[in-house]
């Protein structure tokens, strides 16, 4: 008698999306018939079923990072301040006092370059306006234009709150770091899970089958065909080869 063996799957090089929905086809297939399994394959599919609980939620609802608020508003203050030397720069650059709109008329030369910088994606301002001010901290003539206007202290303020922005922005990062770090090895872990129940089934149908099972196996056969497609091409693939699956 031939021995009966599922189709070929490496789980694990399926996109998250497409694990989380073999998973959960495999799950109602299964459960479907969890009473004519055996214990022990009742309790590898339990526990596949408890390692879905803790993956499909990181698919299904991407949260929201905790430190996203904090950076947005980190951000908009940094752009309101700058805003705000902006505005005092321009308006004397069109005002009456000679020593003022010849101070304007300096520190509009110099952030002539800046202006617009502000509203660039958020992670790469950081680190033009630090050159920025690096520049502006070195330069007499510009900090005494500054002076002038009054807008030296908005520059110690513009400054300081560039580096709390690039605080909370480096928080955010690491967060979402361990965070992805997480979901991917809780894909992993409900992968293997899933190569134990599919191990399980195998073996059932081979040595205790039953109606339900080897319908079951059929049926999860059919589904390891259509996933089987599914999974990238070697160019395309992003995960390293793991250890043979079934």
């Amino acid at each position: 008698m031939k021995k009966l063996s599922l189709n070929a799957l490496y789980a694990i090089r399926l996109s998250i999306d497409n694990v989380l929905g073999l998973i959960k086809s495999t799950i109602n297939l299964a459960v479907a018939v969890k009473d004519d399994l055996s214990d022990l394959s009742n309790a590898i599919l339990n526990h596949l079923i408890a390692d879905n609980l803790v993956f499909e939620p990181m698919v299904k609802n991407p949260r929201k990072n905790g430190f996203t608020e904090r950076v947005n508003l980190a951000n908009t203050d940094r752009k309101e301040r700058f805003a705000e030397i902006k505005r005092i720069v321009k308006l004397h650059l069109k005002g009456r006092d000679a020593s003022r709109k010849a101070a304007a008329k300096t520190l509009d030369f110099f952030f002539s370059t800046y202006w617009s910088i502000i509203n660039e994606p958020m992670n790469s301002v950081t680190g033009v306006v630090s050159g920025m001010i690096e520049k502006y901290n070195a330069n007499a003539e510009v900090i005494a234009a500054a002076t002038t206007l009054a807008i030296d202290t908005l520059m110690i303020e513009f400054e300081t709150s560039n580096k709390a922005f690039d605080v909370i922005y480096n928080h955010r990062l690491a967060d979402d770091a361990a965070h992805e770090l997480s979901a991917s090895e809780q894909k992993k872990t409900v992968c293997d899970s899933y190569n134990e129940l599919c191990n399980a089934i195998e073996q059932a149908a081979n040595f205790t089958p039953n109606e339900s099972v080897l319908t079951l196996f059929n049926k999860m056969n059919e589904l390891r065909k259509n996933y089987h497609t599914l999974e990238p091409s070697v160019k395309e693939k992003i995960e390293p080869t793991p250890i043979k699956e079934i």
